[in-house]
């Protein structure tokens, strides 16, 4: 993509890539590829960014890159950003208080469509201002989805869903008006979105990847020869020597937590990050 986009010499490409919790998906992708901006969503929590703070430094960098004559690029992002952008987080977070009571599908669908209507007061008198105020600011592509798309087992709202990418875009493109409006910008913007899943995990795996893998692999056969089973391989230290990593083990059941869900999302056991 990265390729195509220096090819082109008119897009820039905006490129969501898996990850709900840490960006290290993302950042392996940066690390290999040099995109022209990555964003961690760790470091914009430690920032305690904004969503128009992130805006505002991925327009400053299409800014710098048009003043050279490079009207394009490509951005890498996190799907699990909005996550660690305080003020979404909690209107996420109100938004699945207000589903996880529906007691089946018609409730949640009728819920659905009551969220919606537009000269239905419920979402103003159920939000926090804060949040109804910034949920109205959203792009209504954003706020369907932020309505719609639910997790089944869990019933929150499914972040790999959210286009994060085309919302990053859209306020991007609505910034550079607001500059070339007042003559600190004469560049052009074309952007294009991309999910990219699965496909962002398929690259070769480094002599790291290797080395992990193969001793995970000699530890769960340590447990099996043991006759240790319903363990998990636990490697620690690796940011030391390989010969220095220390490979433990964990029972399954001291990963898992119980999770009762009320409504009629059921999900008993989830693994914990």
């Amino acid at each position: 993509m990265l390729t195509d986009s220096a090819s082109a010499i008119k897009y820039w490409y905006f490129i969501r890539l898996m990850g709900r919790n840490p960006s290290h998906l993302a950042l392996e992708c940066a690390l290999r590829t040099h995109p022209n901006m990555f964003i961690i969503s760790e470091e914009s929590a430690f920032r305690q960014e904004t969503l128009p703070d992130i805006v505002n430094r991925i327009a400053d960098v299409v800014e710098e890159r048009a003043f050279k004559g490079k009207n394009f690029g490509t951005v890498l992002i996190p799907e699990g950003l909005l996550q660690h952008v305080s003020a979404y987080k909690h209107l996420i977070d109100e938004l699945n208080d207000i589903f996880k009571e529906c007691k089946d599908y018609d409730d949640k669908l009728k819920l659905q469509e009551k969220c919606v209507a537009e000269k239905d007061p419920f979402l103003k008198e159920t939000l926090t201002p804060w949040s109804y105020s910034l949920f109205e600011t959203l792009p209504e592509f954003i706020r369907i989805q932020l309505i719609y798309e639910q997790e089944i087992s869990t019933g929150g709202i499914n972040l790999s869903m959210l286009e994060t990418e085309k919302l990053l875009a859209y306020f991007v493109d609505v910034e550079l008006k607001k500059r070339k409006a007042k003559g600190t910008y004469s560049g052009s913007f074309a952007p294009v979105t991309h999910f990219f899943g699965y496909q962002g995990r398929s690259a070769h795996p480094s002599k790291f990847d290797c080395s992990l893998g193969s001793t995970t692999g000699f530890g769960a056969g340590v447990l099996l020869n043991s006759g240790l089973t319903g363990f998990t391989v636990s490697v620690k230290e690796l940011t030391n020597k390989v010969e220095e990593w220390r490979i433990g083990a964990v029972p399954v059941l001291a990963v898992l937590r119980s999770q009762p869900k009320s409504g009629f999302f059921r999900h008993e056991l989830i693994m914990n990050s």
